[in-house]
């Protein structure tokens, strides 16, 4: 009873540092999901753990074994952005890498190429090689970047706490077989050891997961490409000059404005005047009777007076 009751306190305290961890490398990471495989985890030292109810484990991590992870950029401008995004594929599954995703936006002119823009995985190693063979597809290079994260710290961190769980998980199952070989085993006791055994066996598998997530993003670098037509170079003269072509246009619109005059004519003299005349033709022909009536209510207009007689 001794045993197990130390067991049990041993496998709940190391639970509870572990899920503690767990909340910790929570905070400290805030990676993107990324596919792609993975490299075994550094090699690490650990020393003894004491009697104490949290075991000491000292890492010691060397600088060739860093873990990180690394991102960058490319833009891009070609003469013709489709051929150039074919080699670049080539070039990515050639060492190794992969297209994650692509994007190729309509062409808004005639005889325009399209705007491409990739997301690349390639491997870490071999970034810098990988971005200067693709500006040599190219015929500019417009922009270009890289960053990295070091992520060792989260590795060691990860590693301890599996180191401890997975001893913690050989110590329950040892437990686990004594308890079951008692004559008067009790079913509660077994029951809590292998809810216990359950709980840091879900860990393990856990920390093993983001073991092989984190491994997979430093092994893989993600490459975002953009690829652009290059602008055509704009000549000081776009055509030749034509002086009998400047004749011939100046001509043909002197004809088009005589023809018009001509049009002009045509439609007043046909169509515009007899309307403009009978238009006015009724209110002068209406005030013309109404003046005549007035006078005829006004007794005619005045007799003239005759030349006086001559005295005789």
């Amino acid at each position: 009873m001794r045993r197990f009751a130390m067991f049990l306190a041993l496998g709940l305290t190391l639970v509870s540092c572990a899920g503690l961890g767990d909340e910790t490398a929570g905070e400290e990471g805030g990676f993107l999901y990324s596919d792609g495989g993975g490299e075994a985890a550094p090699a690490a030292t650990v020393a003894a753990a004491d009697d104490s109810s949290e075991p000491d484990v000292d890492l010691v991590l060397d600088s060739s074994d860093r873990r990180v992870v690394r991102n960058a950029s490319l833009q891009l401008q070609a003469s013709d952005t489709r051929e150039t995004f074919d080699k670049i594929v080539n070039l990515t599954e050639t060492v190794g890498g992969f297209v994650a995703s692509a994007q190729v936006l309509p062409v808004t002119t005639e005889d325009g190429q399209p705007d491409i823009s990739m997301v690349l995985r390639v491997p870490a190693d071999g970034l810098t090689e990988t971005m200067r063979a693709m500006k040599e597809l190219a015929d500019e290079v417009v922009s270009e970047s890289q960053s990295a994260q070091d992520v060792s710290e989260q590795f060691v961190d990860l590693e301890a706490r599996l180191i401890n769980l997975e001893a913690l998980e050989t110590e329950l199952r040892a437990l686990l077989t004594e308890v079951r070989a008692q004559p008067d085993a009790d079913p509660a006791k077994l029951l809590t050891v292998f809810n216990e055994l359950a709980s840091v066996r879900g860990q393990i598998e856990q920390i093993e997961g983001e073991l092989q997530y984190l491994s997979g993003l430093t092994a893989m670098a993600t490459l975002n490409v953009s690829l652009t037509q290059t602008p055509a170079a704009v000549p000081v003269v776009e055509e030749p000059w034509a002086p009998a072509e400047a004749v011939r246009e100046a001509a043909r619109d002197l004809i088009a404005a005589l023809q018009g005059i001509a049009n002009w004519v045509i439609g007043f003299v046909i169509y515009t005047l007899p309307v403009l005349l009978l238009t006015l033709s009724l209110p002068a022909v209406a005030g013309y009777l109404v003046y005549r009536r007035w006078l005829r209510t006004r007794g005619g207009p005045p007799t003239p007076a005759g030349p006086e007689p001559q005295p005789s």
